[in-house]
């Protein structure tokens, strides 16, 4: 993923803006395109314009510190005590979960197979609107991680019923793959559209004691992007 717009295209004139030095500006640098004559124009943009920082009013050092921190799972507190952040370093680290679970469902690949074993499984991901207040209703990502080789997909779905789960189930697991998740409805029919489902009952253990079950997988997946 590139931090920063490689080449714009000017919106006036359709050719390509030209990267210049600007000392009043924090980041240094601005896209212009200036034009005389006919079609006369002077556009302006942002080099944070479509990246990663624009939703951000740290500069880019800054936000690359953070996003170290955020990654080492720096507290709360020692970030605004060290780094002085006046913005709010919750809405922050929304954006990076926000922006993990963006690439790992860009990345979702086709898994499984005759004695391949994937976990699935699904989670909420709360969702705030950056820099503009209170917190809103969140989505659903349903996903799997194929053992052995840590492939995976991802995707967000609208409601999680035996409809959208298998068809997504379907789009991205092989036919004859084993197939583990705990005990949710909606996983049912999966051994009716040729796969081997084994299950594991969380209210009771989080790996069956018979069976040796567990999705311990697919969770840790889930807590590492959160």
């Amino acid at each position: 993923m590139d931090l920063i717009a490689k080449e714009y295209v000017c919106p006036a004139c359709d050719e390509k803006m030209e990267l210049s030095e600007c000392s009043t500006l924090e980041d240094g640098f601005i896209w212009c395109c200036r034009k005389y004559g006919q079609n006369a124009h002077h556009i302006k943009r942002s080099v944070r314009k479509g990246s990663w920082f624009e939703c951000s009013h740290l500069s880019m050092p800054e936000v690359l510190i953070f996003r170290y921190l955020w990654v080492k799972k720096t507290s709360n507190e020692w970030i605004v005590d060290e780094l002085n952040v006046s913005e709010c370093v919750v809405d922050l680290k929304s954006f990076c979960r926000e922006v993990c679970v963006d690439m790992i469902i860009r990345g979702s690949k086709k898994l499984g197979g005759v004695g391949h074993v994937v976990e699935i499984d699904e989670s909420k991901f709360g969702k705030r609107k950056y820099h503009k207040g209170k917190r809103v209703e969140g989505k659903w990502v349903f996903g799997g991680i194929e053992r052995g080789s840590k492939e995976s997909f991802f995707c967000v779905v609208e409601d999680r019923t035996a409809e959208t789960l298998i068809e997504i189930t379907k789009k991205y697991v092989e036919p004859g793959t084993t197939v583990l998740s705990y005990c949710w409805k909606s996983y049912r029919p999966l051994t009716e559209e040729g796969y081997v489902h084994f299950t594991v009952n969380h209210s009771v253990n989080f790996k069956d004691p018979i069976m040796g079950v567990h999705t311990n997988g697919i969770e840790g997946t889930w807590s590492a992007i959160k």
